[in-house]
């Protein structure tokens, strides 16, 4: 997305003609064939008809034009339309308001072979010098109009440039004299000429992704818009190009992030199974054994705990310098979260292999990791499957791999374990933590919120909390989601858990209204697999029911990974649900990669740009230019932007300036329990934002 201001724009955006007839003055109406549906009038058309031009939208001539005159319309209308070829006009006279006959020239829209749209442009009682003087005229009013639009408008005739504004000149680099009467398509890429030809000669309906060849020889990433506007005897045509090369690369570093660990900027559990499968694909063609090792930093969280997440971060980042620094460029190195790694051998093994990478890559990380208040020691267990006599897919060769480890971690720090079938350490440990999983939701024991508020920029006030899940677990204590939501959508168990979320944070909601405290909204998250169940939407009206809270006041988060599925049942339960008056966000806005037509297609409410993108600001410029991008983004679809995880006075005041809509994060609360919660409330509500 370009970083550039966002311009209010003149007209609508899908139809860069009634822009021009805006600009010009011109009569114009531009009429959906077949039918007549008017789908935009300039304000000088309606002074014909006598009627507001917003009172024409969507309406049929029929339904403002007496049976006469229309069917005089309708003659002449099917008649141009019997000629489907681009650039057909009829000259004609028509009744408008008060009966008078106008000169009116209608032309004919085509694409693919077929009248979409007709064109109805009045030309009055007009002289021929009076014509001309319009024209003319019309003329210096486009040149205005292509001269004050940052957009690059190249204008071609037969093919060839015959005139640009600056903003083209700019894009293009080639100075006018240089543009003119170059053959249109030469300003792209050879190899995307014969594809673009089509567009060329026949105009957009929207707007297409390509490449610009530069006058320095280097392509740029842009959008194009083609549009043909007849005049006598020809056809020339507007060539639009918006320059989207900040977009792309944001759209590549969203890509990077949603399959890459943003901390080590290894991949993630999600790039990694992507890459696993390429790559047992091939030692399956190529008879190749690969070797997958689980690492677990032994002891990591005695470093956050006495030294800090910064500390912590610092070792992580050094020990997957040094899994990669032992290992063949062809080989895989991934964080899946937290203290553990998978390293994948995937090139090909030699007699001596895996043992000895692996007996470099113990040693390495057995060397003490220099912090800034002291040196530390971490020993890595290790577990390690062997393709294919472990597992023949992904599935299972992280699955035993992982096993081996928990084996290895039984043993006692550093060691390492290669998987057998007697194995039976992670079988277990997962039955027993499924039904401990299981028990907490069934009994109401276990699981507990904890609430984290969401501040109004705007009116510097509270507006809501998010309620994030924790498990007290009866041997490891309070655990954070990320312990045990991957675990849960593993075994099954996540929609009991998100439901449990749903009713347990609306129940809360209805004690501090009990308690006198104004409403506010509350967010749940909720995972993939709720939106497929057919009894979602009958289920929280059943829990807003129960504890008699209004819809508005609950907030729904779902993940891009739900809104990229595109599923007709994922749009009609969120249709549903927001005829039912809940408020609806995307989670961690930028973390999935697709096409963002999803945000049009979809009834949000809000996007949440994850922390990932906030951590680093304001001094990283890459970043700050990723967040301008997706509020103005969400500005132009009146969509309201969250920012999580703020943690400094510099974050929140950059974050204000532009325009963010909520704050989230350490620097205005930590997540708490419900009764803090209340407190928190009760001191804040009258108070303004932290300084």
């Amino acid at each position: 997305m370009s970083n550039v201001p966002p311009r209010a724009p003149l007209v609508p955006p899908h139809d860069l003609l009634h822009a021009v007839a805006v600009a010009t003055g011109t009569p114009m109406a531009y009429l959906q064939w077949p039918g007549g549906r008017c789908i935009w009038a300039t304000a000088t058309y309606a002074r014909l008809l006598e009627m507001p031009s917003q009172e024409l939208l969507d309406k049929a001539p029929q339904s403002y034009l007496s049976p006469c005159t229309w069917n005089e319309w309708k003659c002449e209308l099917e008649r141009l339309a019997d000629s489907p070829q681009p650039g057909t006009r009829l000259q004609t006279p028509l009744r408008f308001a008060r009966q008078q006959a106008v000169p009116t020239q209608l032309v004919a829209d085509v694409q693919h072979g077929a009248v979409r749209a007709i064109v109805v442009i009045p030309l009055q009682d007009l002289s021929h010098t009076d014509a001309l003087q319009m024209v003319q005229d019309s003329d210096t009013r486009l040149q205005r109009y292509a001269h004050a639009t940052r957009e690059a408008i190249i204008f071609f005739r037969q093919g060839r440039v015959f005139d640009a504004n600056p903003a083209a000149i700019a894009l293009t680099g080639y100075p006018l004299h240089q543009l003119l009467d170059r053959p249109v398509l030469h300003l792209l890429p050879h190899v995307l000429r014969a594809e673009a030809q089509s567009l060329i000669d026949q105009g957009t309906e929207h707007a297409h992704e390509t490449r610009l060849l530069h006058h320095g020889g280097q392509e740029l990433d842009v959008e194009i818009a083609v549009h043909l506007l007849p005049e006598d005897g020809d056809t020339y045509g507007m060539l639009v190009l918006n320059d989207i090369t900040e977009r792309k690369r944001a759209e590549a570093e969203v890509y990077f992030l949603a399959n890459h660990d943003p901390l080590t900027r290894l991949p993630n559990r999600q790039g990694l199974m992507q890459q696993l499968r390429q790559v047992l694909l091939q030692a399956e063609r190529t008879q190749q054994h690969i070797a997958v090792l689980y690492v677990d930093l032994d002891r990591f969280k005695d470093v956050n705990d006495s030294l800090g997440h910064d500390a912590g971060d610092k070792l992580l980042i050094d020990a997957a310098r040094r899994m990669r620094s032992k290992v063949h460029p062809d080989d895989l190195v991934a964080r899946l979260g937290a203290d553990e790694y998978v390293v994948v051998l995937a090139s090909p093994l030699t007699a001596c292999q895996p043992d000895c990478i692996l007996r470099e890559l113990r040693f390495a990380l057995n060397k003490p990791y220099v912090l800034p208040k002291e040196a530390v020691n971490l020993p890595a267990s290790i577990g390690v499957s062997i393709y294919p006599e472990d597992g023949s897919t992904a599935e299972e060769l992280m699955l035993n791999a992982s096993a081996a480890m928990e084996a290895a971690k039984s043993l006692g720090h550093g060691h390492l374990q290669y998987y057998n079938a007697h194995l039976q350490v992670r079988p277990s440990r997962l039955l027993v933590q499924d039904r401990l999983l299981r028990e907490a939701v069934a009994n109401d024991q276990g699981l507990v919120l904890h609430f984290q508020p969401l501040w109004n920029l705007a009116t510097n006030r509270l507006e809501g909390f998010e309620a994030l899940v924790r498990w007290q677990h009866p041997q490891r204590g309070l655990l954070p989601p990320a312990e045990f939501i991957g675990f849960a959508e593993a075994r099954g168990l996540v929609s009991l858990v998100d439901r449990w979320v749903m009713r347990a944070a609306c129940k809360q909601l209805r004690a501090w209204r009990d308690a006198g405290l104004p409403p506010v909204v509350v967010a749940v998250n909720m995972s993939a697999t709720e939106f497929n169940q057919r009894t979602l939407v009958e289920e929280v009206q059943l829990v807003l029911a129960d504890t008699g809270i209004d819809p508005q006041w609950l907030e729904i988060e779902l993940t891009e990974t739900t809104l990229m599925k595109q599923s007709e049942h994922v749009l009609h339960t969120l249709q549903a649900l927001r005829q039912l008056g809940v408020r609806l966000s995307i989670d961690d806005f930028g973390t999935g990669y697709s096409s963002l037509a999803y945000l049009k297609r979809y009834p949000l409410d809000k996007i949440k740009i994850d922390r990932s993108f906030v951590k680093d600001t304001p001094q990283d410029a890459d970043d700050v230019s990723l967040i301008q991008a997706i509020i103005q983004m969400g500005r132009s679809l009146n969509l309201r932007t969250v920012a999580e995880g703020v943690e400094t006075k510099e974050q929140w005041d950059m974050l204000q300036a532009m325009h963010c809509d909520l704050i989230q994060g350490y620097y205005l609360a930590r997540p708490m329990a419900a009764e803090e919660a209340l407190r928190w409330q009760q001191h804040r509500c009258q108070m303004s934002a932290p300084q």
